[in-house]
């Protein structure tokens, strides 16, 4: 079998652009000495650091030092006072002042209702669930007749001051009854004003 004759020009063709590329010129990097790298850096000029004024230390006169003296002497005095004090059970201790001011940071805690503090208290009694439920039906049955009461007495109110408005009106309506009476003369037809012209 022969082969064809486009083989032989596809290679010669690759065989043709294949040439050969010229290397390129690898160039050496220059060595740079750091000393100069950094000399070149143009260097920021950093303000003056701040000093801040030295203080005078404070020297005591003899005249504080005698107060100073009579003022610890006086402290002195207070605590000793204090001390008996609290043996004997005038003064309180600080372990008490500090519990008082916790009980007081409760009260201010707890739940105020019409400025009345509710007290949160166990209660230890016998009292049964049925004696609680006997005790709430008489609450609410009080409560449910007093505000029917209440209700009543307010509905009655209000009927007798309708009643009396539609008297007053009544007998507002009889007096202007009684005037237009008269001013027909007793009439008991209806009353027609009389006419202002003869056409109309």
């Amino acid at each position: 079998m022969e082969m064809p004759k486009i083989v032989p020009q596809i290679v010669e063709t690759i065989e043709e652009t294949e040439e050969i590329e010229p290397m390129a010129i690898i160039k050496e990097k220059e060595y740079v000495v750091p000393e100069q790298v950094f000399s070149q850096v143009p260097v920021q000029q950093q303000p003056a650091p701040v000093v801040k004024k030295v203080r005078k230390k404070r020297t005591m006169t003899p005249e504080m030092l005698e107060k100073l003296a009579v003022a610890r002497a006086k402290a002195n005095e207070k605590r000793k006072a204090n001390k008996e004090a609290r043996l004997k059970g005038e003064m309180k201790t600080p372990s008490q002042v500090k519990q008082e001011q916790l009980e007081i940071q409760e009260e201010k805690k707890r739940p105020v209702v019409n400025n009345v503090t509710n007290e949160y208290k166990t209660i230890n009694n016998n009292i049964t669930p049925e004696d609680i439920q006997k005790i709430a039906l008489e609450t609410s049955a009080k409560a449910t007749a007093q505000a029917l009461y209440e209700y009543e007495k307010i509905r009655k109110e209000r009927k007798e001051e309708k009643k009396a408005k539609k008297e007053q009106e009544a007998k507002l309506q009889e007096r202007q009854n009684t005037i237009k009476k008269s001013m027909i003369g007793g009439y008991q037809g209806s009353y027609k004003p009389p006419k202002k012209s003869i056409y109309g």
